[in-house]
């Protein structure tokens, strides 16, 4: 990470004697052989001695770059760590980060940091942002052409790296598409945010915080299997989950590492903009109001790339650590990635109700969404398919790892989750009543969860029904009719008598809910526009298509104009609106659209998912056949990615006939060595068996 003078701050903090011993910590943790072969330096100590000397003040600089993004309220805790902890990387090919009690004399932590997840995070990050596998299907051919090309670039950039982490010390290190293109790039001529030095500055601040939010919630206490600070799940509810203490710790420093990422990168980026005139303009330019909110949204953008491909890149190791006989690695790092949906729940969260509030609506788009959609369908292909494909230890049988952990509100809406999860919460809520009373905003709007769960779980309808007439009757008393709780707790009640087939008696209560928060909360509240959304639904409902068809239209040009064109909110509203339009057709189908349904029907483009991906990619593979020939290093690049796809698909044939093709060729001049080839016959081989005879 580039020293941006922001170090300087805490710089006389630093606490020497934790540095030496993170300088020892360094020497002890050192691997010769892979020192030897990343500096060139034949002399272990020399290694050693170059190594540190260049990563140590990299990782120091993040750690005052982050330590000074704390609020001016914890000024304390930050001068505090500045000298009670201490970071370095470690000079191996370690795959996961650490945190050490200090082994010395000097109390506090030493974070050792993982350069391989570093370097892999912001690989995978720099591919998925060049390639787009997000964008409107409306592409002209040439940006289609360009992104299909990316994507390719991308895997064989991942297939080197598999060939290093197998073959440690044989061969130096890959160039891949980041390092290329970082060499390509001038620091002075481009904005920090489009800088490719940015994923790997983004990466480095990930992996810190990451470590240095345990230090700061308490997770490293000496009682063990209790924890000092915040977790992301309640500890009450995390076990019905199959989510254990460590888990839960480990879930929760990468929740919190997202907000603390955009803040670091949001003030650097913006002490960099403020700076790009040079010394003397520094002191005079500012960046405005438009520029910083810019600045903001792409700090959101590039923290929630990174924390995505962070959980690929672990994926992606806990692959290579199993296929490498290491059991327990492995299953440690599948199972935090797969905890990944209850991490973007937060994610989501953050950029919903902090950052939208705080910048714009843009915040939080239906780009997004789609974004991490693709994240998700990259993030099964790179383990299902393309890493069996170009590992030399390939399984027998693809691994199909799935996203099968539901986050808590998904798990509430399952009847036997729902009653497995109610007495934990009702005994929470009976201890809030004690501890805070029964009036408190809190205990109130727990109380209101803990009737919606009971209905999830098999309540009777009549009796949800009033047990919300009563919580809304405390909650009327004790915050005021006009309470965002308040309001909520009306809207779970509207929601139940549809759900209890009573759609005169929801539309009722939704059309009274509607005009008490337009008075109180105004027409362009976005409460406002989600009970409009509700109402809209329930005319089609009832029979009144295009009545449905209007409300939806009308409601679509003000969510356009209040919440932005790509707002979630906004996009649900036009899928909506046009599943309607199709029931003003003579189509007989019944109305798919849903209160809470997915906000992505579908793939998006180009992604392994899309349907359309693969014939894409036919395409491509004939007009290059035609254009550059069947022996040309990009026919020959496109023919194997068209291999793993046809795998993905399940056409042995298929896939079989594009590795037949491959090896017909010079494979070396694209970039694949002599085991890439004997790794592409065993995968002919592979698919010829599963043909059918």
């Amino acid at each position: 990470m580039h020293d941006l003078g922001r170090s300087s701050l805490f710089l006389e903090q630093q606490n020497h004697e934790l540095a030496a011993e993170a300088r020892e910590m360094s020497r002890a943790f050192a691997d010769s052989s892979h020192l030897r072969w990343i500096t060139g330096e034949k002399d272990p100590e020399r290694a050693w001695e170059g190594y540190f000397a260049y990563t140590q003040p990299q990782v120091r600089a993040v750690l005052d770059e982050l330590l000074a993004t704390f609020p001016p309220e914890d000024r304390a805790v930050a001068l505090q760590l500045a000298g009670a902890v201490e970071a370095f990387c470690l000079p191996s090919n370690a795959v996961e980060s650490r945190v050490f009690e200090s082994p010395g004399p000097s109390a506090g932590h030493l974070i050792g940091i993982s350069p391989l997840v570093v370097q892999l995070t912001a690989e995978i990050a720099w591919g998925l942002h060049t390639g787009h596998p997000y964008p409107p299907e409306t592409l002209s051919a040439g940006r289609q052409t360009a992104m299909m090309h990316a994507q390719e670039s991308f895997a064989l950039a991942l297939l080197q790296f598999v060939r290093v982490l197998e073959r440690p010390g044989e061969m130096p290190l890959p160039v891949t598409g980041l390092s290329t293109a970082i060499e390509r790039t001038v620091p002075t001529q481009t904005a920090a945010w489009a800088d490719p030095r940015s994923f790997q500055d983004a990466a480095m601040v990930f992996a810190l915080v990451h470590e240095l939010t345990h230090i700061r919630e308490g997770h490293l206490s000496s009682k063990e299997g209790q924890s000092e600070g915040r977790l992301l799940v309640d500890p009450r509810i995390a076990p019905l989950l199959g989510i254990s203490d460590q888990e839960n710790e480990e879930l929760t420093a990468d929740a919190m590492t997202f907000s603390m990422c955009f803040n670091c990168l949001l003030s650097t980026w913006v002490h960099t903009e403020e700076s790009r005139g040079g010394a003397g303009e520094s002191q005079t330019r500012r960046v405005g109001t438009p520029e910083w909110n810019f600045i903001a949204w792409q700090s959101a953008i590039r923290a929630t790339e990174i924390c995505e491909a962070y959980y690929s890149a672990i994926l992606f190791l806990a692959h290579l650590a199993q296929r490498g006989g290491d059991e327990d690695t492995a299953r440690r790092l599948q199972t935090t990635g797969m905890r990944l949906p209850l991490v973007q729940q937060a994610v989501q969260d953050v950029r919903q109700k902090m950052l939208v509030p705080a910048y714009g609506p843009f915040m939080w788009t239906e780009r997004d969404v789609a974004y991490r959609k693709a994240h998700h369908s990259w993030r099964l292909h790179l383990l299902e398919n393309l890493l069996p494909q170009t590992s030399q230890h390939r399984p027998a049988h693809p691994v199909h790892l799935a996203d099968r952990y539901l986050t808590l509100s998904q798990a509430w809406q399952d009847p036997a989750s729902a009653a497995a999860s109610l007495p934990v919460l009702e005994e929470h809520l009976a201890a809030m009543q004690r501890e805070l009373g029964p009036s408190h905003q809190n205990t109130l709007a727990t109380r209101a969860n803990v009737v919606m769960v009971r209905f999830a779980a098999g309540a009777d309808a009549h009796a949800t029904k009033a047990d919300l007439r009563a919580v809304i009757a405390d909650m009327t008393r004790a915050l005021g009719p006009g309470h965002p709780s308040t309001f909520a707790a009306r809207h779970n009640l509207a929601q139940v008598r549809r759900k209890s087939g009573d759609r005169a008696e929801a539309t009722a209560a939704f059309v009274t809910l509607f005009l008490e928060e337009l008075r109180v909360l105004g027409p362009d509240h976005p409460e406002v526009l989600d009970t409009r959304y509700e109402l809209a639904h329930l005319r089609g409902e009832e029979g009144d298509v295009p009545g449905a068809v209007a409300a939806f239209t009308s409601l679509l040009a003000d969510q356009e104009r209040l919440l932005g064109q790509d707002h979630v909110q906004t996009e649900l509203t036009r899928r909506s609106l046009a599943q309607w339009r199709r029931q003003t057709t003579d189509l007989p189908q019944e109305a798919t659209a849903s209160s809470g349904g997915p906000l992505i029907a579908h793939a998006p483009v180009l992604s392994p998912d899309h349907p359309d991906t693969l014939p894409a990619y036919e395409t491509r593979l004939a007009h290059l056949e035609r254009s550059l020939g069947h022996g040309h290093p990009d026919t020959l690049v496109t023919r194997w990615f068209l291999a793993a796809l046809r795998a993905k698909a399940g056409d042995a044939p298929g896939t079989a006939a594009a590795y037949a093709g491959l090896l017909q060729h010079d494979l070396h001049a694209a970039g694949f060595d002599d085991i890439d080839i004997g790794v592409l016959r065993a995968n002919l081989e592979y698919w010829r068996s599963l043909e059918p005879r």
